[in-house]
């Protein structure tokens, strides 16, 4: 998934299913957007963080997964 914050606050509203009939949309309008196959508009975004309550820089923030402590080792090491 995309926007793990949203997906997230998507579930403290109660499902996908209510939370896109309380924005208006159906489900598979949301799921898309969701899946990143269609993207959110910027008054989508906007309308979405104030039906759940949170920032939309928050919500549709990109997962930043931290550096890694150890280095893999190559896949040749072992040859």
């Amino acid at each position: 998934m995309k926007f793990p914050n949203l997906l997230w606050a998507i579930a403290q509203f109660g499902n996908r299913y209510k939370f896109a009939a309380a924005i208006g949309r159906s489900e598979s309008w949301l799921s898309r957007r969701l899946m990143g196959r269609v993207e959110f508009s910027p008054e989508e975004r906007q309308a979405i963080a104030e039906t759940l309550g949170y920032p939309a820089a928050w919500l549709f923030q990109r997962p930043q997964p931290p550096a890694r402590a150890v280095a893999p080792e190559p896949a040749h090491a072992n040859t």
